[in-house]
């Protein structure tokens, strides 16, 4: 699974986690790498695009 990490600092890196991983292991790793988390996303592979407002005259 892909999980997008944003930190304190402003950067922002994205880790590839095998899923039978902690979730405290990764922090440890990640903080590690980049210091304290600010925000975490989990990335969808296939994400769909959607159109949205999309108006017809």
């Amino acid at each position: 699974m892909r999980v997008l990490v944003y930190f304190r600092s402003g950067a922002s890196q994205v880790f590839i986690v095998p899923r039978d991983i902690p979730a405290v292991e990764f922090r440890r790793v990640a903080e590690a790498v980049g210091g304290y988390f600010h925000k975490v996303e989990f990335v969808q592979k296939k994400a769909k695009l959607q159109k949205m407002n999309t108006f017809s005259y």
